[in-house]
């Protein structure tokens, strides 16, 4: 992993080609090894202490998918919790209300906010929040996640188009919330193996306090790689 002290000059152009696609391939590797590692990876890291911590899943993914992050999150001492809302379909008009009000009844329960992890779509999805309710969120850690463009510079924006979404409409509307800044800490983690999303896409250039780290596997390994999981325990215990 690399932690950025300065951001490339890279922008993204379109979604990843169908060589990088292909290559995600790599992914099945990726689960079956962190399935063998299980909670050894969990040596060396510094702890929680019962913080609230809830993981988004990112478009088409369920919270089965983040199963393996929640376990060793909980075996690190964290309290934490899948989003609630089950398969991720997409319609964020739905999923922000339903998100906002979970995290308004968690973060007065727990007495302090709450830390929000997201994969892909769930990572956009979490920047959202952190945005309407800084009170509310502790920390934001995307993993794969477009902070511009939305779907424009990912493989599913075939898919939205054809669903009858303008993605340059919705590039433009991203482009607009960023009148409203994200405050709490930030950690944007990025791979340029990515074959979902652009990884240029990824960089928050708006975000003063956003810490970029790099690594090296595959869109659909994020949630499963021990490099990725050491970021995420780092990025928390420094939130």
């Amino acid at each position: 992993m690399n932690v950025l002290q300065t951001l490339p000059d890279d922008r993204p152009e379109g979604p990843p080609g169908v060589i990088d696609v292909l290559a995600e391939a790599r992914a099945a590797w990726a689960w079956l090894r962190a399935r063998q590692q299980g909670l050894a990876v969990l040596a060396g890291l510094p702890r929680g202490h019962g913080q609230p911590v809830m993981l988004l899943p990112g478009y088409g993914a369920d919270e089965g998918d983040m199963q393996l992050l929640l376990e060793r999150l909980r075996a690190l001492g964290y309290d934490a919790r899948h989003w609630g809302q089950g398969r991720n379909h997409g319609m964020i008009h739905k999923l922000i209300p339903a998100l906002s009000e979970r995290l308004r009844v968690w973060a007065a329960e727990a007495g302090q906010p709450v830390h929000l992890i997201g994969w892909s779509l769930g990572g956009y999805i979490t920047r959202e929040l952190a945005r309407e309710h800084p009170d509310r969120v502790a920390s934001v850690i995307t993993l794969g996640s477009p902070a511009v463009g939305g779907p424009k510079y990912t493989i599913t924006a075939p898919l939205y188009r054809w669903k009858g979404y303008d993605v340059d409409a919705i590039e433009a509307d991203m482009a607009k919330r960023d009148h409203l800044p994200i405050l709490c800490p930030l950690t944007v983690v990025f791979s340029r193996l990515d074959g979902v999303v652009s990884w240029p896409a990824c960089l928050d250039r708006r975000s003063a306090q956003a810490r970029h780290v790099e690594v090296s596997c595959a869109h659909f390994a994020q949630p499963l790689d021990a490099r990725v999981f050491r970021v995420i325990a780092e990025a928390l215990a420094l939130a």
